[in-house]
This record gives structure tokens, C-alpha cells and sequence, in this order.
């Protein structure tokens, strides 16, 4: 709960595997936030026409929903990757350290079980809705498009998840936490 936020994740060291996640995770999350930053300047755009009578973007409404589900979902797999997902430790915090491992290596293998049934129902619903050829009432966007856009974000958190899980379990050092310094677990003398 004290740990500091300090070092970034580039300063410590990481094997081949967690390197090339890394890189894929950031790429996604570059991705996210550049249709972040689009669906922002369509946004602003939409309101700046509207205010001196151009008129609005066409179905702005719609493709914020769509982007912003997209863009947020991108973000999730490094999220997973680095640890940060929200935590309560409030109660954890006095336990010793290969307590917290196993607890964090549950916690992240059942986020990883959970992220991988939402995907696979996310794209059967991306197929549902393919096969039924629903779309948007403005601009006549497949509804399928952003839900199928969704998928590769979902499988990469729940594969993130399960590399963290697989580390807290298998090995004798501890992944690093939020702050990025590496812990070595040392086995604890049953009492």
C-alpha cells in the first residue's frame, strides 16, 4: 500500500517473454490512445459546428460509443501486464511476501479465466451480430466492428493475466510490483 510509483517499467530488468508482451501491450495502449485523441477532436469538431451553425458530425453520438469502448479496451492488457489493476490490500498488507505472491497469482489467474470467457463470448457476439448484419441508425456502421475490435484487447489482458499468475506461482522471484522494484521471495520457516 506505501509501495512508491517511482521507477518505470523500462529500468527493470524483464526476461524475453515479458519484453515482448511489454512491447505488444504498449503498442495496443498507443493505439487506444490515439482514438482517444480522434474521437476528442471529432467531439470538438461536432461542437464547435453545432455552436456557429456548420451543424454537428453525423452520428458523433454513436462512433463516441463505439471508439470509446475500443479505446478503453486497449488500455486493459498492459494495465494487467504491469499489476495495476485496483487492489484492496488493506488487509494483506502485514502478510509476508510469499503469502501476497500466492494471493496475487490467484487473483490474477482468476482474472485471467474471467477476461478469456469475456472474450470468447464477445466474439461469438461479434459473430451473432455479423450474422443478423445490425447496424448503427445514423451512419450505418456494422454493429459487429467494434465488438470484434474488442476481442484482441480482451485475449491479451486474460494472456497477461495468466503470465503474471504463472509467475507468481512458478518462480522463485516475484514479478515486480506497482513500483517496479523486484522482490526476491524468500521461503518462510512454517511457524
Amino acid at each position: 500500500m506505501n509501495e512508491p510509483m517511482g521507477l518505470p517499467p523500462e529500468l527493470r530488468q524483464r526476461n524475453a517473454a515479458e519484453a515482448a508482451l511489454s512491447g505488444i501491450c504498449k503498442l495496443l495502449a498507443y493505439a487506444g490512445g490515439a482514438l482517444f485523441l480522434s474521437l476528442m477532436a471529432m467531439s470538438l469538431v461536432s461542437i464547435v459546428g453545432r455552436k456557429l451553425g456548420f451543424g454537428s458530425v453525423n452520428g458523433d453520438i454513436e462512433l463516441m460509443q463505439a471508439g470509446t469502448a475500443v479505446a478503453a479496451a486497449a488500455f486493459l492488457p498492459y494495465c494487467a501486464l504491469m499489476g495495476e489493476n485496483l487492489k484492496v490490500d488493506f488487509f494483506t498488507e502485514h502478510l509476508p511476501a510469499a503469502r501476497k505472491r500466492w494471493m496475487d497469482g490467484s487473483a490474477d489467474l482468476i482474472l485471467a479465466i474471467a477476461v478469456a470467457v469475456l472474450a470468447w463470448r464477445t466474439a461469438l457476439s461479434a459473430i451473432s451480430i455479423h450474422e443478423v448484419g445490425e447496424v448503427t441508425t445514423l451512419v450505418s456502421l456494422p454493429v459487429w466492428i467494434p465488438v470484434a475490435a474488442l476481442v484482441p484487447s480482451l485475449a491479451l489482458t486474460s494472456l497477461c493475466a495468466f503470465y503474471r499468475a504463472a509467475i507468481a506461482f512458478f518462480r522463485r522471484k516475484a514479478m515486480p510490483a506497482a513500483s517496479g522494484l523486484e522482490r526476491a521471495a524468500v521461503p518462510e520457516v512454517a511457524k
